[in-house]
């Protein structure tokens, strides 16, 4: 099949062979005599949501990745796989990692089918295949604005000195 030569480019555990249309699906065809079919609303789906590229390729994972470990260093958030890769993104994505304290970027969880963060002191999720796709934060500019001078105003509650009234 011209255009795909290796499975580096889709993975699907073996190497397509070719493609056809079946009433309303898409068959790709696979060297160990499999096809994969995809409904044909789908793709068109695909196509809609985002213009893609005409260099875009599709990926599909037999096995979707699980978070092992995260790491929120000062310039990025660094994702362990189970299987041992890491991914890194940049922090700049994620205005409320950015600007949180390193006690509140350390204080994550690991939700779902293991492929969802969670921060709950800064109310942030962080979805793992939507960093594989270049995924910054969704979130607009008015709302971590709001969000910033909330938490702002919290953190100088807690560090305000206590008095005691009762004197």
């Amino acid at each position: 099949m011209s255009g795909i030569a290796t499975l580096a480019e889709l993975y699907l555990g073996a190497e397509p062979t070719g493609v056809s249309t079946d009433d309303d699906r898409l068959l790709i065809h696979l060297s160990d005599g499999r096809s994969l079919a995809l409904p044909l609303e789908f793709i068109s789906q695909l196509a809609a949501l985002t213009p893609q590229p005409t260099d875009a390729r599709l990926l599909i994972i037999s096995q979707p990745p699980r978070i092992e470990d995260v790491q929120v260093t000062e310039d990025a958030l660094v994702i362990t796989l189970r299987d041992g890769r890491v991914l890194s993104s940049p922090l700049h994505w994620f205005p409320r990692l950015r600007y949180a304290s390193a006690s509140e970027r350390a204080n994550w969880t690991i939700l779902g089918d293991d492929d969802l963060l969670h921060w709950p002191e800064l109310d942030e999720d962080i979805e793992l295949l939507r960093l594989f796709s270049g995924g910054e934060s969704l979130e607009s500019e008015s709302s971590v604005q709001a969000w910033l001078a909330e938490h702002r105003s919290e953190a100088l509650v807690l560090n305000e000195p206590k008095t005691n009234y009762d004197s």
